[in-house]
């Protein structure tokens, strides 16, 4: 979710329903719905971890706003990586070039083929073997 910034104030005293300052993830989702209705309690679950920055259980309005902020950037990394190991062009990552992508971002890592299987696992909503510019976006939301 990207919102411009009076689209975030309008957010956050719609989301903000006890008016305490932070939000809960049962208000985060119900405000999230009020945008997107058919948005998913995982979706909303990965949202509220993915802006709680220090893990206390709660967003504050800094946070949500430094989220929104950040989040248009964040989006053209993830496009301009996807473009990257897009090897063939085909707007679609197959296996193989997801796995030239773990491999080079977790070099670390001792089983990068079990990352694959997962990332396929969770990312290839369509369930067709590839991964699109959306689904890789999703998954990462």
């Amino acid at each position: 979710m990207s919102l411009t910034p009076e689209q975030c104030e309008d957010f956050w005293r719609i989301a903000d329903r006890n008016g305490d300052g932070v939000l809960s993830i049962q208000e985060l989702a119900a405000a999230a719905r009020k945008y997107r209705p058919g948005i998913s309690d995982k979706d909303c679950t990965c949202m509220f971890c993915g802006i709680d920055k220090n893990g206390d259980g709660s967003i504050t309005k800094q946070e949500f706003l430094a989220e929104m902020r950040d989040k248009p950037k964040r989006s053209e990394t993830l496009l301009q990586l996807f473009k990257k190991y897009d090897k063939d062009g085909s707007g679609t990552l197959t296996k193989n070039e997801v796995s030239q992508l773990i491999r080079e971002c977790f070099k670390q890592n001792k089983k990068p083929d079990e990352i694959v299987e997962t990332f396929m696992q969770y990312s290839d909503t369509s369930g067709d073997g590839v991964i699109s510019w959306e689904e890789f976006k999703d998954f990462f939301g």
